[in-house]
């Protein structure tokens, strides 16, 4: 979908990362957190990898849909989070935007609408072609966590503790042993998962990882 149609507020923009340019919206996300930890989740089996010495690779993010022209992209997130989820959660107005483009360089928009993402994630194409957009674009929000039933959800939670989660972020991936043998990380419900299996960070996590490690995150809100 075009970014501009679904966010038309975008048009008036004066970053030059914005202006003049095809942007495809492919995704959007969301943080759920509350004041003691960060809620992730794991990856279908369908979509896990493989490393060249064999253990599978199971990528850790944030919930995720695929815009609908039929609904606002926050409620499609949200009606998501409650369906896979068994989870309530509110969307967080934080007034303004940050947009990472392909190179890594950070913007920011200030004095966003409520419902506007927390950041934007620009990544180029991956094919080329007439038709080709000049970047992918994923949305990302903060959805403060009202109420949770992990235990019923029909995905695999990851819980880290929200002071905790800057280290989880560090390493390209962990090992299930080492998730398993730290405090501050839990996995509900129970899943069989391989014992050799590498866990991680994918897609808004590693945008994240950047905008923390860029300096460009002053502190999440609180929950």
């Amino acid at each position: 979908m075009d970014l501009f149609s679904v966010y038309p507020e975008l048009r008036d923009s004066t970053l030059p990362v914005l202006n003049d340019r095809a942007l495809r919206l492919i995704s959007v996300s969301g943080f759920v957190y509350d004041q003691n930890a960060f809620y992730l989740e794991l990856s279908e089996r369908r979509h896990w990898g493989r490393l060249s010495n064999g253990p599978d690779v199971i990528g850790v993010r944030a919930p995720q849909v695929q815009p609908d022209e039929s609904d606002a992209p926050h409620q499609s997130l949200l009606q998501y989070v409650r369906q896979s989820w068994y989870a309530t959660v509110e969307l967080f107005p934080a007034g303004y935007s940050y947009v990472l483009d392909e190179v890594g360089e950070v913007h920011v928009l200030s004095k966003v609408a409520a419902h506007m993402p927390y950041f934007f994630v620009l990544t180029p194409p991956r094919l080329g072609g007439s038709m080709m957009p000049d970047a992918l674009v994923q949305a990302v929000y903060l959805l403060p966590l009202q109420r949770i039933r992990a235990h019923h959800a029909s995905v695999a939670l990851l819980q880290v503790e929200r002071d905790k989660l800057g280290r989880f972020l560090e390493p390209e991936t962990w090992s299930l042993a080492q998730v398993r043998a730290e405090p501050w990380i839990g996995i509900a419900p129970v899943r069989s998962l391989p014992e050799d299996a590498r866990l991680r960070p994918v897609l808004a996590l590693r945008a994240l990882r950047h905008l923390l490690e860029d300096g460009a995150l002053p502190g999440m809100p609180a929950g």
